[in-house]
């Protein structure tokens, strides 16, 4: 689900094997175009189909896949709780369903000027459909009908600024959707270039936690029962 460049539909394919499928689905062209190029590539192209659709109105028959993963999308749909019953109506019984989303109050970063720093991130929220949707998760799988198996955080922490790290390569990412959204350009450089700066040692901190949750779409019990 939004497969993006197809960096985890190649990975899958890979793991499903020579008799596996794997419907890479994403709202976007050109990505599913890289997805095209990135299986070919890698010699998985006959195990990956690329496929343009809406997370929340999935073009597929009732219980027609094993599994469904969603990683880092769900936090764009404004539909969420709709998307969340197609991922189940396309699960077969006993299929699961991963996702893995972060919630962005759970991020400490260090930072000279902590009122600016949250003007910005509160405005690069507003990209986001679902900017607090861990938190929901566990409900809205239960009235989805999945059951919740299994969740944990996973933690990202960089101690030093660099260019190639996570936090590194979202600085320009949410200055400019700090911008979009009102912050004055002048405000947002200041706030990139602050944390740009901090190259010695002890002077960078960031930390933020992304969530993981497994569920699983309950096999039929005894009587037509769920």
């Amino acid at each position: 689900m939004g497969c993006g460049p197809g960096f985890l539909a190649v990975e899958l394919a890979r793991e499903v094997g020579p008799g596996g499928r794997i419907v890479a689905l994403d709202s976007s062209p050109d990505m599913l175009d890289r997805t095209r190029q990135r299986a070919a590539r890698e010699g998985v192209a006959d195990r990956v189909e690329a496929v343009l659709g809406d997370a929340a109105r999935l073009e597929f028959p009732d219980e027609g896949f094993d599994f469904v993963v969603a990683v880092q999308v769900y936090l764009y749909v404004a539909e969420v709780e709709r998307a969340l019953r197609e991922a189940a109506r396309v699960l077969r019984p006993g299929g699961r369903l991963v996702v893995v989303d972060t919630d962005w109050d759970s991020c400490v970063w260090l930072t000279a000027d902590p009122e600016r720093h949250r003007r910005v991130l509160e405005a690069r929220l507003r990209d986001f459909a679902q900017p607090h949707l861990p938190p929901r998760l566990p409900a809205l799988l239960a009235r989805a009908g999945l059951r919740l198996r299994h969740a944990c955080a996973i933690p990202i922490l960089n101690l030093r600024y660099e260019s190639g790290s996570f936090s590194g390569d979202m600085l320009g990412v949410i200055a400019r959707a700090a911008v979009r959204h009102g912050v004055p350009e002048a405000e947002a450089e200041a706030w990139a270039a602050d944390l740009r700066g901090r190259v010695g040692d002890g002077d960078y901190f960031f930390s933020v936690n992304r969530f993981l949750f497994l569920a699983d779409r309950p096999l039929a019990a005894r009587g037509g029962e769920r």
